[in-house]
């Protein structure tokens, strides 16, 4: 859920650390929960109607039947089922916002909110956020670009679990990834039910706030200077039907 660097990537078997780009733990405690108010905000979507003309969704390798991106009166809901598909592919739903952020006139913070919807099996399902380049193609796995950040929430099978991990890749080649010591912590994954986490980009640094853990920075840049933000679901091969559910984008 192929990333061209890293096939595992997204999927629940136990992989070995990256020895790159070591994170920098914070030492403080967790942090409080990200301010779920507009006030602040430069813009905010809370998925409450019908995406518009501002949005750009697709699907990729999944058939028409199989796949679906809609806002239901939670929020944008995204669902994929990959019974019969080859099992080097990987499926995915996707929602982009077309509005390019400058991320080198100054710090960009996301905050995205999710509810994470399987409760019985998540094995090889992913979501989460994804930056990509502007000029990137909207279409496709954009975990799959030569630059591309993502931060996603990836099931640990055979159970409803999940881990967290971000990724920055960089001319296709992995340049830091933060899994929260995974496999060695927290092997079996924690149990999701809803999740906030903001994500703070500025200059060479990425900041990881998440409601109930502690922060995590680790010092990478994204490698480009204007970039779209990307929401997406993911999954391998021979799947029953599961969904994810995003609830808010936001940008501070």
């Amino acid at each position: 859920m192929g990333l061209a660097l890293s096939g595992c990537s997204y999927c629940g078997s136990a992989q070995a650390p990256s020895p790159v780009a070591e994170p920098l733990k914070e030492a403080s405690a967790a942090p409080a929960a990200p301010d779920a108010g507009a006030d602040s905000a430069r813009w905010v979507h809370r998925f409450d109607q019908p995406l518009k003309s501002d949005w750009v969704t697709w699907t990729h390798q999944l058939d028409a039947q199989q796949g679906a991106i809609r806002v239901d009166a939670r929020g944008l809901r995204m669902e994929l089922e990959t019974y019969g598909r080859p099992h080097a592919e990987v499926s995915v739903t996707a929602a982009a916002w077309k509005e390019a952020l400058d991320f080198s006139a100054q710090a960009q913070t996301m905050t995205v909110e999710l509810d994470w919807l399987e409760d019985s099996n998540a094995s090889y399902l992913s979501a989460g956020l994804a930056i990509v380049p502007e000029d990137a193609e909207l279409k496709g796995d954009p975990r799959d670009l030569p630059q591309v950040t993502h931060l996603s929430f990836i099931g640990v099978g055979p159970g409803a679990t999940a881990r967290r991990e971000l990724l920055v890749q960089r001319q296709g080649q992995e340049l830091a990834r933060d899994t929260e010591g995974w496999p060695e912590v927290e092997r079996e994954g924690r149990h999701l039910k809803s999740v906030s986490v903001r994500l703070v980009v500025s200059g060479d640094l990425i900041r990881i706030e998440e409601e109930g853990r502690a922060p995590v920075s680790v010092k990478a840049s994204l490698g480009f200077a204007r970039g779209r933000l990307v929401l997406f679901a993911a999954s391998h091969s021979n799947s029953m039907r599961r969904a994810v559910r995003f609830t808010q984008l936001r940008v501070d």
